[in-house]
């Protein structure tokens, strides 16, 4: 108020219920008067002193302030402060000293001296602090020398505590914690993915392959970093992750197909130096990774050897048998040069030379040759397993592959079955019927089993029809490869509602079709339409050939 230069109004409050206004009070001609005032106040409630030009400091004056001079005072026991006395209830509430200001003055009075234990953070006496030490500290074997600690106390007090206290501990608590299965590994990952922009790919079906390659390729104004969102053109389909897992489930079947080579054994890249140039396999090793990270499938179809060369850096040569080479050409090799006698192998010494063999080439070093044929066949593929590591070093992928190699083993190499199969599509389903006794969760139920049996075909039928299990969830979820954790396989649930008035909607039809939401993993069926197991395996069938895009059939 001191500072104030009369450029200030006074206002009263009017009304009640706690939602009173402020009104002026309007000074007389010679400014405010105490008959003014007490005439247009009365006296009763509170005047409001509202600054024009200024704001009010309402910040609490210090206790040495003058205006507390004539108050009466009593120290503070925690801050040994003289504090007015009407004051000192609202000064003991918020007087609490921060531990960390307590330090070490000197040593002439150990009693009052207050140091914080590294370990456990609790404040003790000096005279206490070792013998508190030595067996707080049995169970952690990273923690300072008492000694070394109080001499550092002594010195740099506040530096101490925060660099061997608090700054141990937060060490302790962001050391990584090593995962306990996959799960944990693939959480990890997907907490890398960088979500401040979206990498968008647009393409057609058609040579959706090469397409794709060519556009994620391109990478103009983001990366295979930020998330993957896909748009298939001509399409109404909106990328909430159904079109995102389709697009990397229809690219991670053409790679294998176009850049893999191999049998029951596993799959080892094709030998191309014109892809390795291009940089092909790089980006490959990227939309893995992606695929991994991103809800698509795993690329499990590589050899063990490629996948250990991948994880390590080196090859063990004794894992390295006439099983590991995927080459066609030398497959064969390794056949003639199983069944040739001396003049056959001498027809085929130039092959067995270019295969970098520099001994006789007789019928009694056919086991020298063989592996000669061997190690070309599989140490040629070494850069081009590089490259497509290097790609894969998106979201830390390689670094967990390398640190927690038998972990991950399972998204590379087929161990077990990762196909989807009609068990586990119909123990997903989830229905959402009517209530219970009425005739629409009767016929609810029909349709139901008519959907389990009609799955249940499609595996055991499987050569007879125009589609399997797997194309038949991917048309209802996007997906057609079996999530890749427990914890997936529990989430995975597709949701069955059904349409009971779709005369009233549509007016009269002879055909009406399930409508698919791949993205929620819903799937509605026409009850109407649906009576009987012929007239059920006709919709589905016309639907599924029909209405394999997104959008309306």
């Amino acid at each position: 108020m001191q500072d104030l230069e009369g450029a200030w109004m006074l206002h009263k409050a009017m009304g009640g219920s706690g939602q009173r206004r402020l009104n002026l009070v309007s000074p007389d001609e010679t400014g405010y008067t105490g008959v003014g005032l007490h005439r247009a106040w009365g006296g009763k409630g509170c005047l409001y002193i509202m600054p024009i030009q200024h704001r009010l400091n309402t910040a609490p004056l210090p206790f040495d302030a003058p205006e507390f001079s004539g108050m009466p005072k009593a120290k503070c026991a925690t801050c040994n402060e003289h504090v007015p006395l009407q004051l000192l209830s609202l000064h003991v509430e918020m007087c609490v000293v921060a531990e960390e200001d307590i330090t070490v003055l000197s040593d002439t009075n150990t009693t009052d001296v207050k140091i914080c234990c590294p370990i456990c953070q609790q404040w003790m006496d000096k005279a206490f602090i070792e013998a508190h030490a030595s067996t707080c500290g049995d169970s952690h074997p990273d923690v300072p020398d008492v000694t070394e600690q109080d001499e550092l106390s002594e010195c740099h007090p506040d530096e101490s505590s925060m660099s061997n206290g608090s700054g141990r501990r937060a060490e302790q608590s962001e050391r990584p914690l090593r995962p306990k299965d996959l799960n944990d590994i693939l959480k990890g990952l997907e907490a890398n993915v960088d979500k401040s922009t979206t990498f968008s790919i647009a393409v057609i079906r058609e040579g959706l392959l090469e397409r794709g390659l060519k556009q994620w390729q391109r990478q103009k104004k983001a990366t295979p970093s930020n998330p993957l969102r896909v748009t298939f053109l001509s399409e109404a389909g909106i990328d909430n992750g159904a079109l995102r897992s389709e697009f990397l489930t229809e690219m991670l079947a053409g790679l294998e197909s176009r850049f893999f080579e191999g049998e029951s054994c596993g799959k080892a890249p094709k030998y191309s130096i014109t892809d390795v140039d291009n940089n092909n396999f790089k980006t490959i090793g990227e939309i893995f990774a992606v695929s991994i990270v991103q809800g698509g499938p795993p690329p499990n179809f590589l050899m063990k050897w490629c996948y250990d060369y991948i994880a390590t850096g080196e090859i063990n040569f004794t894992d390295l048998t006439e099983d590991s080479v995927a080459d066609v050409e030398l497959r064969t090799l390794l056949q003639q040069v199983h069944e040739a006698d001396s003049s056959g192998l001498l027809e085929m010494s130039e092959q067995i030379i270019s295969c970098g063999y520099t001994g006789l080439i007789t019928e009694d070093k056919k086991e020298e040759i063989v592996r000669a044929v061997v190690l070309h066949g599989t140490l040629r593929l070494c850069p081009i397993l590089l490259q497509l590591s290097s790609g894969m070093a998106l979201f830390g992928l390689m670094e967990a592959v390398r640190q927690e190699k038998e972990l991950c083993q399972s998204l590379f190499v087929q161990e077990l079955c990762t196909k989807i199969d009609a068990d586990f599509v119909v123990g997903s389903l989830m229905p959402m019927f009517s209530e219970r006794g009425t005739a629409k969760r009767q016929r609810e139920c029909e349709v139901v089993n008519l959907l389990q049996d009609y799955i249940q075909d499609l595996e055991d039928q499987e050569h007879d029809n125009s589609c399997d299990v797997g194309q038949f969830c991917q048309w209802m979820t996007g997906q057609k490869h079996l999530p890749i954790t427990s914890s997936q396989r529990e989430d995975f649930k597709i949701i069955v509602e059904f349409q009971h008035d779709c005369h009233f909607r549509y007016g009269d039809h002879e055909i009406c079709f399930p409508l698919v939401n791949a993205c929620a993993r819903a799937i509605t069926l026409p009850v109407a339409h649906l009576s009987t197991a012929e007239e059920f395996r006709e919709v589905m069938g016309k639907a599924f050939k029909f209405g394999g895009e997104f959008g309306r059939c």
